[in-house]
């Protein structure tokens, strides 16, 4: 009986819905590219060719050749065999938005946004987030290169019935996805482990309409050294060296998945604040706001993540990470920055 509830579930389920699928291109493709959905696939309309679905996850992935392959290859490889983050067991969608709603950074995440907004969130892992991202009528694309991770986000979505996130396995560095297409795109934890942060960016701010919002969120060069330090002590002290085990993760899975994204990932870099700022004037992107908010400036008395502040001095910025030494730091050092495509 379970087995007919789910075939019968998965086919009233769309895996795209029509505002996402009409957003998509083939991979390396064009704006002009037309897909659809078949019987397990998607297909160039113009072409006619066909990108068959992967253990029913859709697939316009196209590898890493030369730069970066290695990087690549090996952060995919984890990713595979530790999906981030992990469900906290069969998870039902109920449980998944109660959560969301008690996280301050999500729950302000999806007031920003708003409503019936298209988003593109890059490096979506288990989906989570762009599952909760879906309320307020807004639709979702998840891309992530890691297959196993967007099994379960396409498993979790099947099984609740969600209409409005849609997941595919892409490359960050050749999304399948139309130029200037999305009211938002995020990327949480993201570009600091691929071979080429920068160069990352530069690729997923074409997605952004004109006036659309980015955010990006990295480790940061100054609050990150106290999770490097604790890399070297947590085989010797155990997982409880870790403030977040400690305090925030009831499931042991998890637990060991969070560990292992902390302390044993095969890559990843440290960022600044003023770093995004010169990748923000590189690609025509206006400084929104940061969180946690810089010190000194007007992000500190805004009333949205995505409401216009400035970005402080130089001094305001780096008092601000070093002061992030005694917050971020325990948790794993994320901080996000928040621009605005120009018109």
């Amino acid at each position: 009986m379970g087995d007919i509830e789910k075939t019968s579930q998965s086919e009233i389920t769309p895996m795209f819905s029509s505002r996402i699928l009409a957003c998509l291109k083939a991979p390396g493709g064009e704006n002009r590219d037309t897909l659809e959905i078949t019987e397990g696939a998607l297909k160039n309309v113009i072409t006619g060719k066909t990108y068959p679905y992967k253990n029913n996850v859709p697939s316009l992935f196209l590898p890493e050749k030369g730069q970066g392959e290695i990087v690549t290859t090996k952060v995919k490889s984890f990713y595979e065999e530790n999906p981030f983050p992990s469900y906290e067991g069969l998870e039902e969608f109920g449980e998944l938005v109660n959560k969301g709603f008690h996280n301050p950074f999500t729950s302000e995440l999806l007031k920003a946004i708003g409503y019936n907004k298209t988003v593109l969130e890059c490096g979506c892992g288990t989906g989570q987030l762009s599952h909760f991202l879906q309320l307020n009528n807004n639709h979702v694309l998840g891309i992530d290169m890691s297959p196993a991770s967007l099994k379960l986000a396409i498993e979790h979505k099947i099984r609740n019935g969600l209409t409005r996130s849609s997941f595919a396995q892409m490359n960050i560095f050749d999304l399948a996805v139309k130029d200037n297409t999305f009211d938002v795109v995020i990327s949480h934890g993201v570009l600091h482990h691929t071979f080429d942060a920068k160069r990352a960016f530069s690729h997923i701010v074409k997605k952004v309409k004109p006036g659309g919002i980015i955010m990006i969120g990295l480790y940061n060069y100054y609050a990150r050294v106290p999770t490097w330090v604790r890399s070297k002590l947590v085989g010797l002290l155990g997982q409880n060296i870790d403030y977040v085990v400690r305090n925030r993760i009831t499931d042991t899975k998890k637990a060991d998945i969070w560990i292992k994204d902390q302390y044993y990932n095969p890559h990843e870099t440290w960022h600044s604040i003023d770093e995004v700022l010169k990748w923000f004037n590189q690609n025509n992107v206006e400084f929104v706001n940061c969180s946690p908010a810089i010190l000194g400036s007007s992000g500190e008395n805004v009333n949205s993540l995505f409401e216009q502040s400035d970005p402080g001095s130089t001094y305001q910025r780096m008092i601000s990470q070093i002061s992030w030494l005694g917050t971020i730091a325990r948790e794993g050092a994320l901080f996000d920055v928040i621009g605005r495509k120009a018109e």
